[in-house]
């Protein structure tokens, strides 16, 4: 009788990164709700560096998840930096920035432009117009550094939005995490206790993203569902 084939053990690896994950998540957001710091200090630099490797895990390391895997490593860098003092603040933005970077190139050599709707680039657009309208004179010196963090924040928000459902739910929480910190930064209270959802929607924002990846991107997906290659794969 034939010997049947070991079960492969990365989707239980898979499963046990995305747990891990989801423990970081809840441990960071409660220690910065409490503000407990040494809670940060000991979580917070962990949380990117285990969905990076979930995400590369999950996808059996598909060449295409690598961009997306560095846009985590940076994001993480950025944590990191985040919770130092005042002086790492700007250096810390800029790993987002070279994070968002990274998803930007990885979301157009997939194609995800081509499924953005005018409508959505349109509303970030202005979303992001009436957002530095509203913090520029109270920004100080970040006014600069902020304008362009967000623009590549935004762009990279709409880009997933071309992509697929969990990328786009990832990119929107996202900008709402993100505009958050700034509100903050700008003395401006958005909503009741504010800075207690930055971390649990930052978290899920790149969990979601960490998703749309993972799956085929939405055009791919319904050729696939009918029996036919994506327009982008023709000749």
């Amino acid at each position: 009788m034939p010997r049947m084939p070991e079960p492969s053990p990365r989707p239980a690896r898979a499963r046990a990164l995305a747990g891990l994950y989801a423990a970081l998540g809840a441990a960071s957001s409660v220690s910065a709700a409490k503000g407990c710091r040494p809670g940060e200090v000991a979580v917070k630099p962990l949380l990117m560096p285990a969905l990076a490797a979930y995400t590369l895990t999950a996808g059996n390391g598909r060449p295409d998840l690598r961009l997306p895997a560095a846009g985590m490593a940076l994001s993480g860098l950025g944590d990191t930096a985040l919770l130092g003092p005042q002086r790492w603040f700007i250096p810390g933005m800029g790993c987002f920035a070279a994070a968002h970077a990274c998803y930007i190139a990885a979301l157009a050599r997939d194609g995800a432009a081509r499924g953005v709707r005018p409508r959505a680039a349109a509303a970030y657009a202005a979303l992001w117009a009436a957002l530095i309208a509203v913090l520029w004179r109270r920004l100080g010196d970040l006014r600069v550094p902020v304008a362009a963090y967000s623009l590549l924040l935004f762009s990279m928000a709409v880009l997933a939005s071309g992509r697929s459902r969990a990328a786009a739910a990832g990119g929107a929480l996202f900008v709402l995490s993100d505009a958050l910190i700034a509100c903050g930064l700008a003395g401006v209270t958005a909503v009741p206790r504010q800075e207690w959802a930055v971390m649990p929607t930052y978290t899920a924002a790149q969990f979601l993203l960490a998703a749309g990846w993972l799956r085929p991107p939405e055009e791919t997906a319904l050729a696939q569902r009918r029996g036919r290659r994506p327009a982008a794969d023709l000749p």
